[in-house]
């Protein structure tokens, strides 16, 4: 028998022992689960909340490195008394030779083991879980109303990307509807950049960025150490500037200079000096680290490694495999920054409405994120996040 060190690496990474550990750490991240057993496409899970078993199948897509987890059933437990109730029967029959001391022994072990065999199910499958860090997301359903954007097609739409393209945690079984997870991040873009552009060219008609930039210009013109450290500040607060090329970038501060009258006197200097920064110093490496954290490139594509070229040799060339095309992958839906004010203001609403203060806080930094997207883009991870709380 022969493999492939890869497949043989692959074969034993997603054996049935190192699948059953990643399913236990999937189910015990949630508010309200706990892994007990897994099998061959099955799993008894337990609702620590409630103390009620369940049974579900599940789907392991080795490719996509997803699971899904679906037809929940709950198990009724029955207590098995028919062996003690035969004992008890012969206690009581005259014919029948059977102490009270056998009879406590029966009653210990078939009626009493049954009771002590949950438990240490139960115990054993607990001390798995972390509830120092827990995020109760039940709060949430508590609290949770109409939710006004349901029927929107941006919302639908993600609804059922965060089934093709899940989320890296289940926050909450509700043991009705099927759940999805993914073991990789599966956005591989984090924001989608059309509107980003859009609006970094507009930037010049923003009052707030005018006066800041102004003022970064003006201490660059008198002390370039100083005035770089200012202009870094105002393009982190801005960072959709990164998106554009030497051109745009160069015609978006050409608009907002000349605008300002101390100003447009040093254009030629102001555009040429930031021109050397975002060419060779400072923001050169925050435009290229921002582009990379999110994947971008120049046309605005993903970032693919080239394939070192094949070393020359006098030997004959072999022919060369046709390259397979690209598999394409659905781009995530953009939204207007009307969507996202919609979709922030219902995260607000629920955070103003729980009181769990760790729930409080991660729907208030979801929120900040959404409104940030009207400015930066739409960074569909987040998107996903606040589209699977308003759904729970």
């Amino acid at each position: 028998m022969e493999f492939q060190l890869k497949d043989f690496e692959s074969i034993n990474l997603f054996s049935n022992k190192n699948l059953e550990k990643v399913m236990a750490s999937v189910v015990n991240k949630s508010s309200n689960a706990v892994l007990v057993n897994m099998f061959e496409d099955s799993v008894i899970l337990l609702d620590h909340t409630t103390g009620e078993f369940y049974a579900a199948d599940y789907e392991f897509d080795q490719k996509n490195l997803t699971i899904k987890l679906d037809n929940f059933e709950s198990i009724e437990l029955v207590k098995e008394e028919d062996d003690f109730r035969d004992k008890l029967i012969e206690f009581f029959d005259e014919d029948e030779e059977i102490s009270t001391y056998e009879l406590t022994d029966v009653y210990k072990d078939e009626v009493l083991g049954q009771e002590r065999f949950i438990d240490e199910l139960i115990h054993d499958s607990m001390m798995t879980k972390d509830f120092a860090n827990l995020t109760d997301w039940s709060k949430i359903k508590e609290v949770k109303e109409d939710v006004e954007v349901e029927d929107e097609k941006f919302f639908k739409l993600y609804q059922k990307r965060l089934q093709t393209h899940p989320l890296m945690e289940v926050k909450l079984f509700d043991w009705e509807n099927p759940v999805f997870v993914s073991l990789t991040e599966t956005e591989n873009k984090k924001l989608v950049n059309n509107t980003a552009i859009e609006r970094a060219n507009e930037l010049w008609k923003k009052p707030e960025f005018k006066e800041a930039f102004y003022d970064a210009a003006s201490t660059f013109i008198e002390d370039v150490e100083e005035g770089t450290e200012a202009l870094k500040e105002v393009f982190g607060t801005y960072p959709q500037i990164f998106y554009l090329n030497n051109a745009d970038r160069k015609a978006l501060l050409g608009k907002t200079i000349i605008a300002n009258n101390q100003l447009k006197e040093d254009m030629d200097l102001l555009l040429k000096g930031i021109s050397i920064l975002f060419e060779k110093f400072d923001l050169s490496e925050m435009r290229k680290e921002y582009l990379e954290e999110n994947y971008y490139t120049e046309e605005g594509e993903e970032e693919e490694m080239e394939e070192p070229e094949e070393e020359k040799s006098e030997a004959p060339v072999k022919e060369k495999k046709e390259k397979k095309p690209k598999e394409e992958k659905e781009p995530a839906p953009e939204l207007s920054a009307a969507e996202l004010d919609k979709l922030c203001n219902e995260i607000k609403k629920l955070a103003d409405k729980v009181e769990d203060e760790s729930v409080k806080e991660k729907l208030n930094s979801i929120a900040d994120k959404l409104s940030a997207g009207k400015e930066e883009g739409t960074r569909p991870d987040v998107v996903k996040e606040a589209v699977s709380i308003l759904s729970l």
